[in-house]
């Protein structure tokens, strides 16, 4: 039985359901149930073993790519030894295992993500068997069990009250909101008689009776909601995928075209597969995966600069790709500091600049001990002697108040508590009755505006009771409408000379009005203009009434006339209606955190990139579902922060859009560090071709590819993925769903202009150290002597001096990079240094020239190197400045 079945049923009638009574059960029926039902305990899914998460990390396409790649290199070596391509295939497979490492220990956090749930069980519980109090074990208990509950216990399964009561209990793991909830026993089952598995007891003591335990409560079901939801592939992880598919198809096209092309003229088979081999490795983008994780990580950690943690490296970018952020309200939009704003007493407002002034009006001073009587709030004192105050927002702000003005405990010494009425959500009011020191009854009240009025047939003028005048009422209501309207909690204070404690409040004298606000932050108004200057979509999803989300949405720009739906109409719309909804400005009221799956899904449905923010255990199935879920670490649960790709520590909507702006940043600087490690695929390339196509030696080796892609381009690729964000970053829309990482535009700018810029380049250094050396066309060179080493290492530092102009060229898309020569970022600068000090380590240091086969060369290969990275730079500002230039 779940809990929700039993909603409206008498309690007698569930007792004979659950065949208990005031007893409790048998040790032996409370076994033959635990059989039936299974044990308390939350029931998890099968954990994939440690050894398949590592292997699935070595079967992406990615990572198959480099493997094939070393397997092709290893191959080539045992045809071709003592040419370095043991060396490329060692270290293709040493790529390939340090990545997969990086990505196991993200891969097993998350699958570690149900864990968090069982911080919510007790582990052990004082339970009524056969009608003695016995302490069990929490997975003891079963459907049926009386169980004890009391001050600082965790509700240890779904059950209902039946004695005792009435309980302040704290159900924020499953609601995400802060306001404790008043329970009490019932004849008839209703919200307020029903407790939920991990609940916290603040206040008070009771028995009740267990309805559901371990999988099947409310908790239970959450986790199994939340482990059976499998994360969405993230945009980035789309894209590399394509990129993976064009770079694979495109190495084994051209090896196989120039493999028949060479035998076509008549080349040896095992030489032509060899080159074949050093064609498809050429191809390859071995320094891709290692500089797409260095690059999120070092994101990530500027993302935590600005109070942004990242679980998940990739969601780092999935940020920029953000169309959509469906977020709460308290604490996140607000500062989660709710205070008294203003007070109406007499016909006078108040407000908070003056409130010095509020005992100096004649009710100032009862409406003062009416806030600190009439309230559940705890009062402890701190070492330094200060009160501090916990329990529910709203009366710990109206504490906090009146502990500025006479203070609080000045006011409390001087009553004596006899009987209390809790507030409950169906009479909407809450009761206490004190002894004063004169020994008379004064019972004070404070709720819902119109329940306190109705209830009201004096009102505190002047001093003293008057009898209250339709005028009266008409004018206190209608500025309690006033109040909320404008997003204001707004509560009415009353009081009455009692005959006896306890009794209904009525013929009350009215005091006046308390209105209370969560202010928003004073920085979210810039973040929500940031957001629709990027063209992001806000949605508030938020439990709290719709006067107040509908004002806070106003005061801080999100919407001026938004449609609001609340949680009870949600829950009856069809899917349809639902997305017609979210296509316009929409908010939600009074939602409960599960019904943000839905929302979730179905902008998801539409084709938007979403990101959610969450805190409570209800929240997390919509946080995993998301493309990206964002936890509040202030106030968010352990379940709610393991279910997300990032948490908040300051619970602050401007650091969403901060990591937004940064998300948006990694996607740009991914695509421009691809964009510079794919032109030196065409230099790289063409020395294979061009040995198989013309009488000449080859140009390069495979180790002196190797050194390129997985040594000196490395750093300055690492140094384009630390490019802060471009000035226009948030005045651009999210990017088109269609737009791919690695467009035409890339391969064309990488393929056929720099690239093929930087190989003629580097042919001309090394043709020129060929004719120096008295080389003549159609000689053969081998290997082995100096003027090949030579050449070589004319060609090899050609390159490596391109790729300096080209980083440069690469840290814009479309504006000029001239400007951004003045701007010094480390990782470029330390990059080219090391560039230029592996070129004349390998040029002069013995013991590496024939592991490099390079040999110093003479001076006048130098006009072409020193050219180059001018040469690239210039070609790449014409190329941008020509798709600058107005179209007519």
């Amino acid at each position: 039985m779940r809990i929700a079945d039993t909603a409206g049923q008498p309690c007698t009638d569930l007792l004979h359901a659950l065949d208990s009574g005031k007893e409790g059960l048998s040790d032996a029926e409370a076994a033959v149930r635990r059989a039936r039902y299974g044990d308390n305990r939350i029931t998890f899914h099968h954990p994939t073993p440690v050894w398949r998460l590592l292997a699935a990390e070595f079967f992406a396409l990615f990572p198959l790519l480099l493997l094939a790649a070393a397997l092709l290199a290893l191959l080539a070596d045992h045809l071709s030894p003592h040419d370095g391509y043991d060396l490329i295939g060692l270290a293709l497979f040493g790529v390939v295992v340090l990545n997969a490492l990086v990505s196991f220990v993200q891969t097993y956090k998350a699958e570690r993500l149900t864990l968090a749930f069982l911080a919510y069980i007790p582990q052990s519980v004082v339970v009524l068997r056969g009608g003695d109090k016995v302490l069990k074990n929490t997975w003891e208990v079963a459907p049926g069990d009386v169980v004890f509950v009391q001050e600082g216990d965790k509700i240890p399964a779904d059950g209902v009250m039946l004695a005792g009561g009435p309980l302040v209990v704290d159900e924020s793991i499953l609601t995400g909101e802060s306001h404790p909830r008043h329970k009490r026993p019932s004849e008839t089952i209703d919200p307020d008689a029903t407790l939920f598995c991990g609940a916290l007891v603040h206040k008070g003591e009771g028995r009740m009776l267990v309805v559901a335990t371990g999988a099947h409560t409310t908790l239970g079901e959450i986790s199994r909601t939340t482990t059976n939801l499998d994360r969405t592939e993230t945009p980035m992880q789309k894209e590399l995928k394509g990129f993976v598919r064009v770079i694979t198809w495109l190495a084994l096209g051209i090896g196989a075209l120039f493999f028949v092309i060479g035998m076509a003229l008549g080349n040896p088979f095992w030489g032509n597969l060899i080159f074949a081999i050093g064609i498809i490795v050429a191809n390859v983008p071995e320094g891709l995966l290692p500089t797409v994780t260095l690059a999120l990580t070092q994101a990530s950690l500027r993302m935590r600069s600005h109070n942004a943690v990242v679980k998940r490296l990739v969601a780092v970018e999935t940020l920029g790709s953000t169309t959509v952020i469906c977020t709460d309200k308290t604490g996140t939009l607000t500062q989660n500091r709710l205070h008294v704003a203003y007070t109406y007493l007499d016909g006078m407002q108040i407000e908070a600049a003056a409130f010095s002034a509020l005992l100096q009006h004649p009710a100032g001073a009862t409406a003062a001990e009416i806030m600190a009587l009439c309230h559940d709030a705890i009062a402890t004192r701190d070492v330094d002697g200060s009160v501090r105050f916990h329990g529910d927002p709203t009366e710990v702000a109206l504490a906090q108040f009146v502990d500025t003005l006479p203070g609080f405990a000045a006011v409390t010494e001087r009553f004596v508590s006899l009987s209390r009425r809790a507030f409950d959500a169906e009479a909407r009011y809450m009761a206490a009755t004190y002894h004063t020191q004169g020994d008379t009854l004064y019972q004070t009240v404070k709720g819902a505006p119109e329940v306190v009025l109705g209830r009201s047939h004096y009102l505190h003028r002047g001093g003293h009771p008057t009898p209250m005048n339709e005028a009266d009422r008409s004018a206190i209501s209608a500025q309690a409408k006033r109040y909320a309207a404008d997003g204001l909690r707004v509560l009415a204070l009353a009081y009455r000379i009692a005959d006896a404690p306890g009794g209904e409040p009525e013929g009350l004298v009215f005091v006046g009005l308390v209105a209370l606000v969560d202010p928003p932050r004073p920085e979210v108004p810039a973040a929500v203009a940031a957001c629709q200057t990027a063209g992001i979509r806000i949605v508030v999803m938020s439990g709290d009434k719709a006067e107040t989300v509908a004002y806070i949405a106003r005061t801080l720009g999100i919407a001026q006339a938004p449609r609001i739906i609340e949680g009870p109409e949600l829950a009856t719309m069809a899917d349809a209606a639902l997305h017609s909804a979210l296509s316009g400005e929409v908010l939600f009221a009074r939602i409960a955190p599960e019904q943000k799956l839905r929302v979730v899904e179905a902008l998801q449905a539409m084709g938007e990139v979403v990101a959610v923010t969450g805190d409570g255990v209800n929240d997390a199935p919509a946080l995993k579902r998301a493309d990206i879920g964002v936890a509040m670490g202030l106030k968010g649960t352990d379940v709610a922060k393991e279910a997300s790709d990032i948490i908040l520590l300051d619970d602050n909507f401007a650091t969403i859009v901060a990591a937004i702006e940064q998300g948006r940043a990694v996607y740009d600087n991914i695509r421009k560090f691809i964009t510079y490690i794919l032109t030196s695929n065409i230099p790289e390339i063409l020395p294979f071709l061009a040995f198989v196509l013309f009488p000449i030696p080859p140009a390069m080796t495979v180790v002196q590819i190797l050194a390129i892609d997985l040594i000196t381009d490395v750093l300055p690729a690492i140094g384009l993925g630390n490019e802060p964000p471009e000035a226009d970053t948030m005045r651009r829309p999210p990017r088109p769903r269609d737009e791919h990482l690695v467009g035409m535009s890339t391969f064309v700018r990488s393929y056929l202009i720099a690239g093929p810029v930087e190989a003629l380049l580097a042919f001309a250094a090394f043709f020129t150290v060929l004719s120096a050396g008295g080389w003549r066309w159609g000689e053969e060179l081998l290997p082995d002597t100096p003027l090949y080493a030579q050449a070589t290492a004319a060609f090899l530092t050609a390159i490596i001096f391109g790729q300096i102009g080209n980083v440069q060229a690469c840290r814009t898309a479309r504006l000029s990079a001239l400007p951004l020569l003045r701007r010094f970022n480390p990782w470029i600068a330390g990059g080219i240094a090391f560039e230029l000090l592996f070129v004349a380590a390998i040029l002069t240091i013995p013991t590496l020239q024939p592991l490099f086969t390079v040999a110093p060369f003479p001076a006048q290969a130098w006009v072409w190197i020193i050219a180059a990275p001018l040469l690239l730079f210039a070609v790449t500002e014409i190329r941008k400045g020509w798709l600058r230039r107005p179209s007519s």
